[in-house]
């Protein structure tokens, strides 16, 4: 319902801005005093015209060139009338048509440019986009196809989703908070801030970086951010910026390297586990009513009959991987666990 009033309004700004409004007043004013004047034209002559209700009947059929044949002038002035009003119809209401086609036109072009505020709540803002943010699209689109995405660049010229309605473009510079309230940073779930390595100096993109970061934490203290650090040593301004997770690319990339040389079995291991486009996937979940007071081992025991892999447990902010055998489960507890497809928990 709030959509559709937020349509109906940008359409009445549109019909404001481009003066059709004032098209429409003109053209049914004209179209009013012809029928005026073929009425009293024609009452005394047409047997079909008994009231200005059929005179205006007329007149609007006429103007828009439909012609039902219900009413027709007799008169020489009558038949005149109906010529001037069908010739000057058609270019009334053509060009009110293409008007409102234009407004249309214009609003996709403008979405599609990144020009249109984003209307979505509770989803996912993703600010730079490179080879990194397209795979993190893509991933989050095979995750779940309705889920709704904010991309905001100042580089591209386009949305590289045009057809996807659930992905939204916002053209501007992230740092600036009118910019992250464009995207509706305010009301998003996720922020995933990836750094821009256009620039030359690694503290510059940091510092680029930890800049958006307070941006948002200004406008959005509750959103969970996720950030992308080029130089370790840079961390700590990012925490100081409250954000949630940080991962530091190069880090990962060499320690996932490093594990396959070792380990040749573990690269292809760790290709299936991070991807949801083939195999099995890591996913988080609320541990079930049911399933608390056991122990760890007993937990990883039941999980084992569903063929579902326990591997850890999140608690009070940090994660526990394969924590001591007979810890108990809490209820604020969230299991970590490595499964074909993502499980759908019934407590009992």
């Amino acid at each position: 319902m709030l959509n559709l009033l937020t349509f109906f309004k940008k359409l009445h700004i549109s019909l404001v801005s481009s003066k059709l409004y004032k098209s429409l007043f003109i053209a049914i004013l004209f179209i009013v005093i012809c029928s005026l004047i073929f009425y009293f034209c024609e009452k005394n002559h047409n047997e079909k015209i008994s009231s200005l209700n059929d005179a205006f009947w007329w007149g609007f059929v006429t103007s828009t060139t439909v012609g039902y044949g219900d009413i027709y002038p007799v008169t020489p002035t009558g038949r005149s009338i109906a010529i001037l009003l069908m010739l000057i119809g058609i270019g009334i209401f053509g060009f009110i048509t293409a008007s409102f086609a234009s407004i249309f036109v214009e609003e996709k072009l403008k979405k599609g440019m990144g020009l249109v505020d984003v209307i979505f709540k509770k989803h996912i803002v993703i600010i730079g986009w490179n080879f990194r943010s397209k795979s993190i699209i893509e991933e989050l689109i095979n995750e779940n196809k309705n889920i709704k995405i904010a991309l905001i660049d100042n580089k591209l010229e386009q949305n590289p989703y045009p057809n996807n309605e659930n992905i939204s473009y916002i053209k501007g510079d992230p740092t600036n908070e009118k910019t992250l309230s464009r995207a509706n940073i305010q009301q998003a779930k996720i922020g995933i801030i990836l750094a821009d390595k256009d620039i030359n100096e690694e503290d510059m993109i940091d510092g680029r970086s930890v800049l958006i970061a307070l941006a948002i934490d200004r406008i959005n203290p509750d959103i969970y951010l996720v950030a992308e650090v080029i130089n370790n040593s840079n961390i700590i301004h990012f925490k100081r910026a409250n954000v949630n997770d940080i991962l530091i690319s190069s880090e990962i990339e060499s320690k996932i390297l490093v594990r396959s040389v070792l380990y040749k079995g573990v690269s292809k291991a760790i290709k299936e586990l991070i991807t949801n486009s083939y195999g099995n996937e890591f996913y988080q979940s609320k541990l079930p009513s049911k399933y608390v007071g056991l122990s760890y081992k007993q937990l990883a025991i039941e999980l084992m009959e569903k063929n579902i892999t326990l591997v850890g447990i999140y608690r009070d902010s940090n994660t526990y991987l394969n924590p001591s055998k007979n810890i108990l489960m809490d209820p604020m507890d969230e299991i970590i666990y490595i499964s074909e497809n993502e499980f759908k928990f019934k407590n009992e």
